[in-house]
């Protein structure tokens, strides 16, 4: 295999192989750099069709230059005219390989069970593999590209915690030149859509493809929506929203459930679920377009205000150690040295690895002078911190206060906000009380951020939340207060 070059590139090995093509693991020479390479299979003529599939793959690829995109090196010819393009290498599997049950040897039903429960991911995870995906889409689209095939397997997690969306092999976009006649008429239609490709739509998978895709209907950017609803579906549940666990779905295809069928409630399969994420998720599943949102912009948002509600830690590490939980993260001791040092509090030295000996080093004796200036030193630190923290503080108390300033309840141009807390909570807003829950009606709020705080007399603690208000729209807050099982039926006072 390392005989086998394209151009300056060596092979080293093989990394997935489809239909049309096949992708290597090669090395750039001589600067050495690891790539993946994307090359024409043999048995397919060059001057076909599906050969110049390459072609246009590497002419969108070209004008998409995103951290959430798998960057293009180069598109070149081998000398008996071969088409390959070289894309950058992400360390890491894809998201079906996450979410990929293995039960391979699983002769017994408990070792079914442990591979069940490795075919979600947790909320915040998923949330973060979402954002990223969105990100992605949301460049590819702003530039007049539907990608058409947003699946698991065209996502791939690099081991530093990045998304990357790949092959772009049936994308579309509008005026793609192209040698042949019948792939040059695809553009967009006065009304903006892509228009329908007759050669290219039962191209896809079709257990993600939207119902507009596969009735070969026009396609936007929604299509592309609908198909991040079933990948986050899928990692949430363990499930696509359109096939019954344990049920025989042979007899109608995939496509058939999706045109026909209501997608089970994601909740249903996954209770663990907020309902603000079900919301989104069962948007994006609607089966007419104009029901789903505009745009992946608009989408992003309500992932990461999902996410931050969730948890405040960086997205990246989230999603770092998931690949770490699932078996599939970094394992050599560089990476683990990296990570101890991040994660251990300042000041504490590391732990000595086993069968490790200790290093000692001779200690020069330290004068009165010497001692003195560090001791003033430290004791200068130590007030800096303090004034430094009290400001801090300070600033998190009147944003939260109601004495900085007095909440406007009716303001002109209003979002609103609706608490479901369970059993009960007292509501405050940017410090002040507003309403005491179960209501039905939402509180109107001014366009942009404010603090929630939930408070129940049986819970150790109050319950903080940051929400982002946007006129015109309102966002739900789904809250349970840790009481006790006897006080929870306690009604409100």
């Amino acid at each position: 295999m390392s005989e086998i070059r394209f151009g300056g590139y060596r092979v080293e090995g093989t990394i997935g192989s489809g239909a049309l093509a096949t992708i290597f693991k090669a090395v750039q020479e001589p600067l050495g750099r690891v790539v993946a390479l994307k090359a024409l299979n043999t048995q397919i003529a060059p001057t076909s069709s599906f050969g110049e599939q390459l072609d246009r793959e590497a002419k969108i690829l070209a004008d998409l230059a995103h951290p959430n995109v798998v960057l293009l090196l180069e598109a070149s010819r081998t000398a008996s005219g071969r088409p390959y393009v070289v894309l950058e290498w992400v360390d890491g599997p894809s998201l079906e390989d996450v979410l990929a049950v293995t039960t391979k040897d699983a002769t017994s039903r408990r070792a079914r069970d442990k591979a069940a429960a490795r075919t979600k991911l947790g909320v915040p995870a998923a949330l973060a593999v979402a954002c990223g995906i969105c990100s992605a889409l949301e460049h590819v689209h702003e530039r007049g590209v539907v990608h058409r095939d947003v699946k698991p397997s065209n996502v791939l997690l690099s081991r530093t915690g990045h998304v990357k969306l790949i092959d772009f092999g049936i994308a579309q976009r509008p005026r793609t030149a192209s040698m042949s006649d019948t792939l040059g008429t695809e553009g967009i239609t006065p009304s903006g859509r892509m228009a329908p490709e007759q050669i290219k739509d039962a191209f896809g998978t079709p257990a993600y493809m939207s119902p507009e895709q596969i009735l070969g209907d026009f396609v936007d950017g929604r299509s592309d929506l609908f198909s991040l609803g079933v990948v986050l579906y899928q990692m949430l549940s363990g499930s696509r929203p359109f096939e019954t666990p344990g049920a025989d779905d042979s007899k109608r295809s995939a496509a058939q459930r999706i045109r026909r069928d209501a997608p089970a409630p994601l909740r249903e399969r996954a209770p663990h679920c907020p309902r603000a994420v079900e919301r989104i998720v069962m948007r994006l599943l609607e089966k007419s377009p104009n029901d789903r949102y505009p745009s992946a912009g608009v989408v992003k948002e309500r992932l990461e205000a999902a996410l931050r509600a969730e948890t405040r830690e960086d997205p990246a590490a989230l999603l770092r150690q998931a690949l770490v939980d699932c078996g599939l993260g970094a394992k050599d001791d560089a990476r683990d040295a990296r990570r101890d040092q991040e994660s251990r509090p300042i000041g504490r030295a590391p732990l000595a690895r086993p069968g490790s000996s200790p290093r000692i080093t001779a200690r020069r004796p330290i004068g009165l002078g010497r001692a003195l200036a560090g001791f003033a030193l430290v004791t200068s630190l130590f007030t800096v911190a303090v004034v430094a923290n009290e400001g801090v503080d300070t600033q998190a108390r009147e944003a939260r206060s109601a004495g900085s300033r007095t909440l406007e309840l009716a303001p002109d141009r209003a979002g609103g906000l609706r608490v479901v807390a369970t059993p009960w909570a007292h509501v405050r807003v940017d410090g002040q009380l507003v309403e005491t829950t179960p209501f039905a009606r939402a509180i109107p709020l001014g366009a942009g951020r404010h603090f929630v705080t939930l408070t129940h007399p049986d819970a150790p603690s109050a319950v903080e939340r940051e929400v982002d208000i946007v006129a015109g729209e309102i966002v739900t807050l789904d809250v349970t207060m840790n009481v006790s099982a006897e006080d929870a039926g306690k009604d409100a006072p």
